[in-house]
């Protein structure tokens, strides 16, 4: 399959600025810098919302609508999923950004959970996800569905869409902007400082701190401006997160660039070390030991940070490398067709 006779479509949340997005704005840039006509188109939803000023380094115009005709392709970020069957002629992708987060499947366990009476049928008004699973786009369907072409952007993402769809999906990942991230901090670094991100697995950072001796000191990164958030990772020492890790996450990543010790828990794409190359011994085991674990580890490897920042090297080398390994994957899937590639096919 080639796409040099036809227009690529972007299906995306204008406005939003977080992870998902952004790479969306990545995939139009890329697949425009290798010669294909490619342009990003807003939601209807979201069609009148200012479009991120931080995007505007992406080559990614918009078209004002999607255009059904069999020379073109349609891809779809796994969010907007129940609009895949509005699209009749063009050739369709699902780009799979999150697993953990994706409708489908929250839908799927929300909507089992109710018929098994685990979920008050009150609350059900307030659980959209259920009714979306039931009536429009849901796994069953899009097992049977074989015309999609699958992407996904972790190998995590990966190994559950080749199991629980029953295909072989394309590795087709995004990259990491790292110029911001590299510049020289202009304050020392604070070893003994952890910082986290409040919404990834918050409530067990909470309990992880109340375990931790006083002299490590706590900042949530919330609420910040970006040049903020840049600082505030150059002068940290540990970078944490317990969340459950539904794709890549971009935080992880920033942090080891900017020389702090990345620590994750082994959830989602945490627990493949093709997403997070990070020694093991730089994860946390999720269950009920969870907590004592990370708590005795911090102390550990602040005590021998120099050292523990050097077996990251393996991981901020890969993140280097992500533009030129995601312009292989997009080149790959567009330009000359090659499907079911995963991450090792990019070592």
């Amino acid at each position: 399959m080639t796409t040099t006779s036809g227009t690529i479509f972007v299906l995306y949340h204008k406005g939003l600025r977080t992870g998902g997005p952004e790479a969306l704005h990545q995939l139009v840039d890329m697949l425009r810098e290798l010669g294909q006509d490619a342009y990003l188109v807003p939601h209807p939803h979201t069609a009148h919302n200012s479009r991120v000023e931080q995007y505007n380094v992406y080559d990614a115009p918009e078209a004002p609508e999607i255009v059904d005709s069999p020379e073109n392709v349609v891809v779809f970020p796994e969010t907007y999923i129940y609009e895949m069957p509005k699209v009749k002629l063009a050739r369709r992708m699902c780009w799979w950004l999150s697993i953990d987060n994706s409708l489908t499947f929250m839908a799927e366990r929300m909507w089992q959970r109710n018929t098994a009476g685990l979920v008050d049928k009150a609350k059900e008004g307030a659980v959209p996800f259920a009714r979306m699973w039931k009536n429009r786009v849901n796994p069953g369907m899009l097992r049977k569905d074989r015309d999609v072409v699958h992407l996904v952007q972790s190998s995590y993402a990966w190994a559950f869409i080749a199991t629980r769809l029953d295909v072989v999906p394309s590795l087709l990942s995004d990259y990491t902007p790292n110029a911001e991230f590299q510049g020289t901090p202009e304050s020392p670094r604070n070893r003994q400082l952890v910082t986290y991100n409040p919404a990834k697995g918050g409530h067990l950072i909470d309990a992880v701190r109340a375990q931790c001796p006083p002299s490590i000191e706590w900042r949530p990164i919330a609420g910040m401006t970006r040049s903020e958030v840049v600082a505030t990772l150059q002068g940290c020492g540990i970078y944490l997160d317990l969340g459950h890790h539904p794709g890549k996450d971009r935080m992880p990543r920033e942090a080891a660039l900017s020389g702090a010790l990345t620590v994750v828990a082994r959830r989602g794409s945490g627990a493949f070390y093709a997403d997070v190359p990070v020694p093991w011994e730089h994860k946390v085991t999720p269950g009920r030991d969870e907590v004592p674990t990370a708590a005795a580890m911090l102390p550990r490897l602040i005590e021998n940070f120099d050292a523990e920042v050097a077996k990251q090297d393996t991981y901020r080398s890969a993140i280097l490398n992500e533009r030129s390994r995601f312009k292989s994957e997009v080149e790959d899937v567009f330009v000359r067709g090659r499907l079911g590639k995963d991450a090792y096919d990019y070592l």
